[in-house]
């Protein structure tokens, strides 16, 4: 339902009048709408969705949604080059954005240093957006009201089918350790990611050890996921780990190549969206997170190949949750910050073991 309401701009804009003078920020709905009316800009530099007519069907629907004749610009920036000007603009006590989009481990030190606004999400739009406190959910206790979930980045197993029959494949994890697949197999060559989020279910040692096996098969490495589905579905390597959302664009493109969850362990990396503390927007920057983060990403999920594992009502989403169910997979994602440092001392180990290859 579109927000028109001439006693809400009334009631908005008084709000707006005690924000600027006692430096509270607006508690309720109509508040931010009025607020991000008196502003008049917001600049989003999420990266997704990646598609510029999906970018602008989203900025009209939101004008739409609230009767809002702002300035929206959208300046698409990868999440880790965001991490970095983040925290360098962020120690002066500015910063040049309203919205951005991180993963959640990234997060976590910008979120420790104050640098990402702490939000009543569900006090402020659970009447209004039902589906921001699953929004909301699924970070450790120490990040809960900061961020929300833009969409869950899946891990499995991709191949091309024009090298390898589906029948033969490896199963688990593990069984990618197999001699079998000795200079058939690609891997991320940063901390073989998605395998090192596995110390957050089974802990370093045995992460280490499956690290080990596949070194000991010669993968051939490419830097990042990305590179690594090129790599199957160019024909250079027979199978390899991957995203679902990217196996999916891929396959749209016609190119040969299949994702599944493995049969034991399917990592899932959260991508979130935030509004920086320093966002110099605050009203129009909450209000725009929050109704990207429940119905902006339905709007475009399923033609983006993402969504949320945790949202009913997303298509994509859904559709994964049901592939890792019937695998029999367990879903392995951070529950507690102190799985942050487990993590990274797993990385050091394992980058250690790939110098050393």
């Amino acid at each position: 339902m579109q927000f028109h309401s001439t006693m809400a701009r009334v009631t908005g804009a008084a709000a707006l009048a005690t924000f600027l003078a006692t430096g509270v920020f607006a508690q309720t709905v109509e508040e931010l709408v009025a607020g991000a009316r008196e502003e008049g800009e917001l600049v989003v530099l999420m990266l997704h969705p990646t598609d510029s007519a999906n970018r602008n069907r989203l900025i009209e629907a939101f004008r739409a949604e609230y009767d809002l004749d702002i300035n929206i610009e959208w300046a698409p920036t990868h999440p880790t080059a965001l991490m970095a000007r983040l925290n360098a603009e962020s120690a002066s006590g500015v910063f040049s954005g309203d919205v951005g989009q991180g993963s959640v481990d990234d997060l976590w030190p910008s979120v420790e240093r104050g640098y990402i606004a702490s939000v009543d999400w569900s006090g402020i739009f659970g009447e209004a957006l039902p589906g921001i406190e699953a929004a909301a959910s699924g970070v450790p206790p120490e990040m809960e009201g900061t961020v929300l979930s833009m969409f869950d980045l899946v891990y499995g197993l991709i191949w091309n089918p024009e090298f390898v029959d589906e029948s033969e494949l490896p199963v688990t994890v593990a069984d990618l350790t197999d001699p079998e697949w000795a200079g058939r197999l690609a891997l991320n060559s940063y901390h073989i990611a998605p395998v090192d989020y596995l110390s957050y279910a089974i802990g370093e040692d045995e992460t280490v050890a499956i690290v080990e096996g596949l070194l000991a098969n010669s993968p051939i490495l490419k830097p990042g996921s990305g590179a690594v589905g090129a790599a199957v579905s160019g024909g250079e390597a027979a199978v390899g780990t991957g995203m679902s959302y990217a196996t999916d664009l891929a396959i749209a493109r016609g190119e040969p190549i299949r994702f599944r969850p493995f049969a034991d362990y399917t990592p899932v990396l959260g991508m979130k969206t935030f509004v920086p503390e320093f966002a110099p927007h605050p009203n129009a920057a909450r209000l725009f997170a929050a109704w990207f983060a429940t119905r902006g990403i339905e709007m475009i999920g399923e033609e983006e190949h993402i969504g949320q594992l945790a949202n009913p009502n997303s298509t994509v989403g859904a559709a994964l949750l049901r592939q890792i169910e019937e695998a029999g997979s367990t879903i392995v994602s951070v529950s507690s910050v102190a799985q942050f440092d487990q993590l990274a001392e797993t990385r050091r180990i394992i980058d250690a073991m790939i110098a050393n290859q």
